[in-house]
């Protein structure tokens, strides 16, 4: 392929709604009650990214998590494919908890065939949105903004107590002990979304949108497949910045990242249990208002856009580190792994890295990032787990019940019946201070 001057990006979509769902679970909510369909579709997207012969893709899905061969496999296939450095594949989801596939005990004798065949469209599906995208491009220009919510969407669930403790904030309130007093919320509310708007040369309309918005997605345990309130925000958005005569919308991106102690819950509470007809109307109903508070913020900032802009360079800057440190890129690792995959182009920066960090690092981040440009993809497949800062092992509470581990301490602990996680207290100081580095290096 000849080399193009000039910058050019493709968009593309691939369904990843599992094929025979009803033998298989929605994971992260250990649902009793047999799956009953899928009340949407399931999708991962892709950019591609292309300028001076230098290629890069963002990825975002509608999984809670990415199995972490598939990372290598779809980074290779994808490389091969078009051309492109394997580590220049940044990849994301968006932890929802309506999507990634899984067995349980009550799952029939068929459930590992569909588990399998659910999981082989996942990662198809992903090279091929990959691939589509990069046969898609075309000259373009990006434009960034941020969105100010005017209505609460993803709010703080640790309430702080009058000794210093916490507890945590679902949709029926925190359960304050005697002889305390509530003493307010325990760090920031997720409040702003940030947005990448890409047009093609010479339109007014964009191609494709992709918004980056820190929290927890998931509404209530019903048993079906769903993109969530994300999956709704993206179809709202889209509608709303429709083509005439009939033409598409943009294709639009939900990237998550550091929302380990945001929730949608607080914003519109849900049941658990119950019947199941009006327990899905009422996810729906949330699905519908959550999703509109987002869209509407996104829609009007993205018809704000003015400055676009071409850059002319693409850089990358790539780390990957275990339990015993630094280390070769293999896929069959025993270890706990971590890997942080950086593009910038020009003054912009994507970085792709793990999830559940509190918002707290994630602001942190973006304080301290030589770009102010930024756009982070979470839950990228690799490490995992709550992440709070040190002073929330202290104050306790859910995300930090199976306290930290200490100094030297392996990171993941394996007991009967269990998937314990434990941090080390400075775990979420030595990411931030990892991600920065690739943040630096790609500004130098």
């Amino acid at each position: 392929m000849a080399k193009q001057d000039g910058l050019r990006i493709g968009a593309a979509r691939r369904d990843i709604t599992p094929p025979r769902p009803q033998l298989v679970y929605p994971s992260g909510m250990q649902r009793l009650m047999p799956t009953q369909g899928v009340l949407d579709e399931l999708y991962v997207e892709a950019l591609a990214l292309e300028v001076g012969g230098e290629l890069a893709f963002l990825t975002t899905s509608d999984l809670r998590t990415l199995e972490r061969s598939w990372v290598f496999e779809i980074r290779q296939a994808v490389g091969a494919r078009c051309g492109c450095d394997p580590r220049r594949v940044l990849l994301s989801s968006v932890h929802n908890h309506c999507s990634s596939p899984e067995l349980t005990a009550q799952s029939p004798p068929e459930g590992r065939a569909a588990l399998d065949e659910a999981n082989r469209k996942i990662v198809d599906g992903f090279i091929a949105a990959c691939v589509a995208a990069h046969e898609n491009c075309r000259p373009a220009e990006l434009a960034y903004t941020e969105a100010k919510l005017k209505q609460p969407v993803g709010e703080n669930r640790r309430v702080r107590l009058s000794n210093g403790t916490c507890v945590n904030c679902w949709g029926s309130g925190p359960v304050c002990p005697p002889g305390l007093k509530l003493a307010g919320p325990a760090g920031p509310d997720s409040t702003v979304v940030r947005l990448l708007v890409v047009r093609e040369v010479g339109q007014k309309r964009p191609l494709a949108v992709l918004a980056d918005y820190p929290s927890h997605p998931h509404l209530a345990e019903v048993p079906y497949f769903s993109g969530e309130v994300p999956g709704a925000a993206k179809r709202l958005v889209e509608r709303r910045l429709g083509g005439r005569g009939g033409r598409p919308g943009p294709i639009v991106l939900y990237a998550n990242n550091t929302g380990g102690n945001i929730d949608m819950h607080c914003a519109h509470p849900m049941p658990h249990g119950g019947a199941l007809v009006p327990w899905v109307r009422r996810f729906r109903s949330s699905q519908k208002l959550l999703g509109g508070r987002l869209a509407d913020a996104i829609v009007p900032a993205v018809k704000a856009c003015k400055k676009f802009s071409r850059p002319r360079k693409l850089r990358h800057c790539y780390r990957i580190w275990s339990s015993a440190g630094e280390g070769p890129e293999l896929a069959d690792l025993k270890e706990a792994l971590t890997i942080l995959s950086g593009v910038a182009l020009g003054d912009f920066a994507f970085l792709s890295m793990p999830g559940e960090l509190f918002i707290e690092l994630g602001l942190e981040i973006r304080a301290r990032s030589p770009f102010k440009k930024l756009i982070l993809l979470g839950y990228n497949g690799t490490g995992g787990g709550y992440i709070p800062k040190p002073l929330g092992f202290e104050q306790g509470s859910y995300e930090v019940m199976r306290g930290p581990a200490e100094a030297g301490e392996g990171r993941i602990e394996v007991r009967p019946g269990a998937f314990v996680r434990r941090a080390q207290r400075d775990a979420g100081d030595m990411l931030v201070g990892q991600m920065l580095r690739v943040l630096q290096d790609l500004a130098s």
